[in-house]
């Protein structure tokens, strides 16, 4: 096949900074910690009578104060996407760490769970609205405990390793 004499094999990962195998890895990570703490989220909804309440609390962080009420609307969507989303993040981050480290695995998922009941409290504060206000301290700390155990085992669901 002919190429023009400035088409190289290095121009085609010129734009390809992203290791593709990292992130894919990092997503399917993410899904576990995003499943267990959507029903989490869930659950603490139904005790407090609206099942949608603190995914109407995330999602009013974007949509305003206005839009979150006790029942189902589009902060519900909202908010159930930002933290699925957010979720999948966290599995990026854990895979992330744990690929230039080598080792250390549930180090880094405590302190990706630790980093995420900061990040809950310290949205609440910045932005006047969130999850820490709808959610005790405890089921904070709760969610940060099953994000740092269900993310090394969805990382070893997760297809390519690491």
């Amino acid at each position: 096949m002919w190429r023009a004499p400035l088409e190289t094999d290095r121009a085609a990962r010129l734009l390809c900074a992203v290791q593709r195998e990292r992130l894919v890895t990092g997503i399917t990570t993410g899904i576990l910690p995003a499943a267990a703490t959507t029903g989490m989220l869930l659950g603490f909804g139904v005790r407090d009578g609206a099942p949608a309440l603190v995914f109407n609390a995330i999602g009013a962080m974007l949509l305003g104060s206005g839009a979150a009420g006790r029942d189902f609307s589009m902060a519900t969507i909202v908010g159930a996407l930002l933290h699925i989303v957010v979720m999948l993040l966290y599995g990026v981050a854990y895979t992330t760490l744990v690929a230039e480290q080598g080792e250390h695995r549930l180090s880094w998922a405590v302190a990706v769970g630790a980093a995420a009941v900061i990040a809950m409290l310290v949205f609440t504060r910045v932005f006047g609205g969130g999850i820490a206000l709808v959610l005790s301290l405890g089921n904070l700390l709760e969610i940060g405990a099953v994000i740092g155990i269900a993310l090394p085992i969805g990382m070893r669901f997760a297809l390519p390793q690491v």
